[in-house]
């Protein structure tokens, strides 16, 4: 008789999780549809059946499908508290990787409502929870995980720990002797002191750096969109750094007055941002933004244009490269941002009579430093 009910619920067991498995893919079939609505509802209730089968492995999958769908706020609180109760039942189990996978999902849903505050500290849980498992295996992510992190810090002026993280994440990726604080320090001062090919020799030091570290993520293995996403968002960010420090080292070029070396240096970034404003285009076709993503899209075509003027070569229309081949309402948000409107009395009028600009502006944390030696060098 035991052995009968035992046959009798595995059957059954296996029956629900062919429903699910349905479920899912008829959600996967309404999402193509853009039929988000339908495509939720059945996501949920998969997840329902395999929680209670315990087919743990699907959860952070349908999740992550939920996260991309889900746009306004009363959308997302309802699949945060599911989440929550989610992670609340695995952290019962000894499941780390999955737990892992879930927390990822929660981090990623908490970023794209803009809570930045709790995205950064969930993406440092996530890195955390990597290293528990394999830090060896999943170096590459943990180092990807503690950058968004820092981008999380730094959307709310939490410098220094942004900082910290950033230093966190370089000293996973790169095991050598490369010492970035000594690095920036070098560069401040010779700068100050007008050493400028001293400067020069230091920014190609930490290009080279950040270059490594972009080969070196390259080489990351994909699973699923959402670690694809993170690591073209975090590829993006590498060469938005190294335009930044391109763009000092231009300026050295300038006030030496080596203008072929300026149009030689603002033609190489100016491919690197293309490169990097279709990443993070790429990365709002699938949902997986906020408005820290739209800010970031904004600063990088407000930095080709920078380029171009410095170089008094346009050979790309900025406006046309961020607004081709995107939704009409995140259009509708990037003409809002200040950036955008920035680069738009860029193209109107010119860098040079728009010094006040660069005055005034919020600059980054690899520019702000500079903002005088910026401003000096539009009035050579």
């Amino acid at each position: 008789m035991s052995n009968f009910n035992y046959e009798y619920e595995n059957d059954e067991n296996e029956a629900e999780i062919i429903r699910a498995n349905n479920l899912f893919e008829k959600a996967s079939h309404l999402k193509a549809q853009k039929n988000l609505k339908g495509a939720i509802s059945l996501y949920q209730k998969s997840l329902k059946i395999y929680l209670n089968a315990g087919e743990y492995m699907k959860l952070a999958e349908i999740f992550n499908d939920i996260v991309s769908l889900v746009q306004k706020e009363s959308e997302m609180l309802p699949i945060m508290e599911r989440l929550r109760r989610t992670i609340n039942a695995i952290e019962k189990l000894d499941i780390l990787e999955e737990l892992a996978k879930l927390k990822l999902a929660y981090a990623n849903l908490t970023y794209k409502s803009s809570s930045y505050m709790d995205a950064g500290n969930l993406f440092i849980e996530v890195a955390e929870l990597y290293k528990k498992v394999d830090e060896d295996e999943f170096r590459n992510l943990i180092g990807m995980f503690y950058l968004r992190a820092a981008e999380c810090f730094e959307k709310i002026s939490r410098t220094k720990r942004a900082e910290k993280l950033v230093l966190k994440a370089i000293r996973i990726f790169d095991s050598s002797i490369f010492d970035y604080r000594i690095y920036l320090k070098d560069l401040k001062s010779q700068i100050d002191k007008k050493k400028y090919l001293e400067a020069i020799e230091t920014i190609r030091e930490i290009a080279k750096f950040f270059r490594r570290l972009e080969i070196e993520l390259e080489t990351t293995p994909e699973q699923g969109d959402v670690l694809r996403n993170l690591k073209r968002n975090v590829l993006a960010r590498l060469i938005h750094i190294v335009s930044e420090y391109n763009l000092l080292k231009m300026i050295c070029f300038r006030f030496l007055d080596e203008n072929d070396k300026v149009r030689a240096q603002a033609e190489k970034s100016i491919n690197d941002l293309t490169k990097a404003i279709e990443m993070i285009k790429e990365e709002l076709k699938h949902e997986y933004y906020s408005s820290a993503d739209l800010h970031r899209l904004t600063f990088d075509i407000f930095l080709l244009q920078v380029f171009q003027e410095f170089a008094d070569y346009q050979v790309e229309d900025p406006i046309f490269l961020i607004m081709s081949g995107l939704p009409k309402d995140v259009k509708e948000i990037i003409k809002k941002m200040k950036f955008y409107d920035y680069t738009v009395q860029l193209l109107e009028l010119n860098l040079k009579d728009n010094a006040d600009l660069i005055e005034n502006m919020a600059l980054s944390r690899v520019l702000d430093p500079y903002r005088d030696f910026i401003v000096k060098s539009l009035k050579i």
